[in-house]
């Protein structure tokens, strides 16, 4: 789980604008951050169509590290 967390975070970071999306995600309730991940499709691992919530919350979990900076 830790490492497709990672990954999230890493291709969440590779999109163009991902400094106005990490402000989007800021604004967002805390229960609403795993689905604005899965909305970006950020949590889907390469060669997988569709991941399951829990990437989606781990990657927001670790995007609020990032926040917080």
């Amino acid at each position: 789980m830790a490492s497709q967390a990672a990954i999230c975070v890493a291709q969440f970071m590779k999109e163009p604008n991902h400094k106005e999306k990490l402000e989007e995600l800021r604004e967002l309730d805390s229960w609403k951050r795993g689905e604005f991940i899965e909305k970006g499709g950020w949590d889907i691992m390469p060669g997988q169509e569709k991941a399951g919530y829990l990437v989606a919350r781990a990657c927001a979990d670790g995007l609020e590290l990032l926040i917080e900076k």
